[in-house]
């Protein structure tokens, strides 16, 4: 570890910022190049007993040192009113393997990583002082190993290197830091209080560090992230968040450079930005407010695109609150019970703890991230995989009988077509929260459960942690405390009570409770032995939808403990099961899907939205994703023609999981044999995805791969967005705009073939222009070892395809009629 310029004063003489900058107290061994280090009398050397871990040097030493080496006056005071901007060129450097952080006087950080000597920039950022930190800043090197610098009493950042057993620092042993490698943890902490806003923030810049993945899934999946300007809000799951923020959420995010930024989810009132608007055309961008169902029918897909006009910071903070003038929602005035005494009036210090490590490339970034967190025991059972699901709420919504259930069953066996799954969607009960059948819609269930059976598909049902006032559920659950209560009413609403997606309020389980969990659970399972029920669609499970001012059995801190709950106590007790959110659940074995999706073209969370979203969540921890329902949901009137059902069909055919909703006979008889035929395309290559399952429960790798991980040096690769890999091996670029007849493929390094077509073979690193995409054609390229392994690989190909799948593949003859739906 090496300190330079441990302790400034300002403002100084030229000639005294010119000693400061060139006089360190101590170096230790670093594998940067011995060049940019100042050479030292024998007198200023450190000790070689002493390692960056075990080097001591508290503040009066510092001081006293410092003032031997410049002639100071006396010792120079803990606190002194700014007169003048900081002085940018007083830094202290830390060391750990081959990395650097330089922190600078004025908040600045800077991050290196070693390459065969040379220092290589990798990102840039800073904590934000605020404007009563103090004018002297110290850096001191504690017996523990991290390194503490303080602008005054206002202001500390504690730099610990990462692995490092450091007793109160930046907190590893919560694990959220765990098994990182080359950086840095860091924990910045100031004042609660009116001077600091009641903020510990602190940003990074994303021009400098390259393209970004990763944070979350958002109603407008831009892919790199640099494309849209995510506004600042708090960062849990939402249901259409108010500024986007969708289902799914992770603080961490890898860039092209190699940077990996990770911060603690624990950390009070976590708000995050990413390239948030500067001003709009009044000022600061627009008030934004959550809503449920028909509400979101006018509302902006979020993040916009950024056309130039974002911040260019990820803005990372810890608050006093959720409370925020722009981001209305239900827990703005939520508190917990912890933080009612001290912290909510003013006092106390907030501290935003973060990593930041620097990689070889994004992929090395990617893959230390997912090390970090918790492997699943085994992948989803294979009945939900292997064959589509097949659901029925895009079809029928909550018109959903018996009757028409078993009618859809017997026209999917009409049509030889594979199944897995029959997913009995939302309406087969009477009343929300209770776990019993409709006896009007449903006058015998278990007979047509049976009936299910032997036509070949498991039976799940929709599920959600919410019970209505005028339910068997509530009047049983609710003396016993199993549901969450609250301390505010929302107008014209009971306690505890909040609107969700449905018209009657209800209340929500209390999954801290573990008496209320055991009482869920059991009456799952009684409807399981009761119909013979196989499984269930877990729905909802973001804490938005919780009451103002909710008060749970047992504390929580965040409303991202919902969540995890939710999943890890709830959902994990059925092996046949999806959900739609997690949190810390990546050692969960179940389908993880993704929110619903509107049924147009659209990157705001249309078909365009599918890939990007798809291959967010391999970088989140969550290979196993279900990309929802083929088509989309039908949503507000709007239904799928044949062309977006095919292409949606093609561009889900290779993915981890398939679900159909609106089936395509419904449509065309054309529509009805390309979806066939993407799905047998899907048999063909089942194998290869079920070893990459099972390969993903050792190191969480992504099944579904962006384009940089088979070459995450190439930098044409950082931008695609409509292509993606399976594996090392396969490349699949669907259609995925409307009237397209052509696009172009991008192949990285290697050498590959298409995959019916083997005979020419394409070097990679290359763009192939203009390839002809007629609907009936689903590119697919083939990873081979050499021009001279083709033949032998096409007889003996490790992706044989039979007559159906090669209907999609070669480009055969479809009326142009198929583009109008019947």
């Amino acid at each position: 570890m090496c300190i330079t310029s441990v302790l400034a004063r300002e403002p100084a003489s030229q000639s005294r910022q010119g000693e400061l900058q060139s006089n360190p107290l101590f170096w230790s061994d670093s594998p940067f190049q011995e060049a940019e280090r100042p050479a030292l009398e024998p007198a200023q050397k450190t000790p070689a007993a002493l390692t960056s871990v075990d080097l001591i040097l508290n503040k009066h030493e510092a001081t006293a040192a410092l003032e031997q080496v410049l002639q100071l006056p006396d010792p120079l005071p803990q606190s002194t009113a700014r007169t003048a901007p900081l002085i940018t060129h007083h830094y202290a450097d830390v060391f750990h393997g081959a990395t650097k952080l330089r922190v600078n006087s004025d908040g600045s950080l800077e991050l290196y990583r070693s390459k065969e000597g040379q220092e290589l920039f990798v990102a840039s950022g800073r904590v934000q002082l605020p404007k009563s930190a103090a004018a002297v800043w110290t850096a001191e090197v504690l017996s523990d190993g991290a390194m503490d610098v303080r602008w005054g009493e206002i202001g500390t950042l504690r730099v610990v290197p990462v692995g490092a057993e450091v007793a109160g620092a930046a907190n590893q042993e919560a694990g959220w830091a765990a098994d990182l490698e080359e950086g840095f943890v860091l924990e910045w902490s100031v004042k609660n209080e009116p001077s600091t806003d009641h903020m510990a923030e602190v940003t990074l810049d994303m021009h400098t560090a390259g393209h970004w993945f990763g944070g979350g899934h958002f109603m407008r999946q831009h892919w790199p992230l640099n494309l849209g300007a995510f506004e600042v809000g708090p960062f849990f799951p939402f249901d259409n968040g108010p500024n986007g923020l969708n289902t799914l959420t992770s603080p961490h995010w890898v860039t092209s450079k190699g940077l990996l930024v990770l911060a603690d989810s624990e950390t009070p009132f976590l708000h995050v930005g990413m390239n948030a608007p500067l001003s709009g055309e009044h000022g600061d961008w627009i008030e934004r407010v959550w809503g449920v169902g028909v509400q979101n029918l006018s509302r902006e897909y979020l993040p916009s695109p950024c056309q130039g006009h974002g911040d260019g910071l990820l803005r990372i903070q810890a608050r006093n609150s959720y409370k925020c003038h722009k981001m209305l929602h239900p827990l703005r005035d939520w508190i917990p019970p912890q933080w009612r005494d001290e912290e909510r009036s003013g006092g106390g210090r907030l501290s935003v703890k973060f990593a930041l490590c620097a990689h070889k490339n994004v992929r090395d970034a990617t893959l230390a991230s997912l090390k970090t967190m918790k492997k699943p025991p085994n992948p989803p059972p294979q009945e939900m995989v292997r064959a589509p699901i097949w659901t029925t709420w895009a079809r029928y919504h909550a018109k959903v009988t018996q009757e028409k259930v078993e009618k859809y069953a017997t026209e999917i066996v009409a049509r030889d077509m594979d199944r897995s799954i029959m997913e009995i969607d939302d309406r087969w009960q009477r009343k929300y929260g209770d776990f019993d059948f409709d006896s009007d819609k449903f006058p015998d269930p278990k007979a047509m459960v049976d009936h299910l059976h032997a036509l070949g598909f498991k039976v799940t049902l929709w599920i959600m942690p919410f019970a209505e006032e005028d339910s068997n559920a509530y009047r049983e659950g609710g003396p016993l405390g199993y549901f969450i209560s609250a301390d505010a009413v929302t107008k014209g609403l009971k306690p505890g009570f909040f609107r969700w997606w449905q018209p009657k309020p209800a209340v929500a389980l209390d999954v801290t409770n573990p008496d209320a969990v055991r009482w869920f659970v059991r009456r799952l399972k009684k409807l399981q032995t009761d119909y013979s029920i196989d499984g269930f669609k877990f729905d909802a499970g973001e804490p938005c939808f919780l009451p103002p001012m909710f008060k749970t059995f047992k504390p929580i801190m965040s409303p991202l403990e919902y969540t995890r709950l939710y999943v890890q106590e709830v959902a994990s007790a059925f092996p046949l099961a999806e959900v739609r959110t997690g949190h810390k659940t990546t050692n969960v074995p179940l389908l993880t899907r993704m929110g619903d999706r509107f049924s147009t073209w659209s990157s705001g969370n249309g078909l365009r939205s599918v890939i990007p979203t798809l291959l967010t969540s391999g970088l989140l921890g969550y290979p196993f994703c279900l990309p929802d329902m083929i088509g989309g949901n039908a949503y507000f009137g709007r239904k799928p023609d044949v062309e977006l059902l095919v292409r949606w069909a093609q561009a889900n055919a290779l993915m981890p999981a398939m679900q159909f909703s609106i089936p395509p006979w419904d449509l065309s008889k054309e529509a009805d044999k390309l979806c066939q035929a993407a799905l047998a395309i899907r048999k063909n290559v089942q194998q290869q995805i079920s070893t990459l399952a099972e390969d993903a429960c050792k190191n969480l790798a992504p099944i579904c791969r962006p384009m940089w991980w088979m070459d995450p040096e190439d930098e044409q690769t950082f931008v695609i967005n409509d292509q993606y890999a399976i594996g090392d091996d396969l490349i699949v670029a669907p259609v995925v705009v409307k009237g397209q007849q052509s696009r172009d493929v991008y192949l990285p390094k290697g050498h590959w073939c298409d995959l019916l077509n083997p005979d020419e073979v394409y070097e990679g690193g290359q763009w192939l222009r203009d390839i002809p995409t007629p609907i009936t054609k689903l590119p697919i390229f083939r990873r081979v070892t050499s021009p001279a392994d083709v033949a032998a690989k096409v007889g003996e190909s490790a992706f044989p395809l039979d007559g159906l799948a090669s209907q999609l593949i070669r480009d055969i003859s479809v009326p142009t009629e198929i583009l109008t739906a019947e």
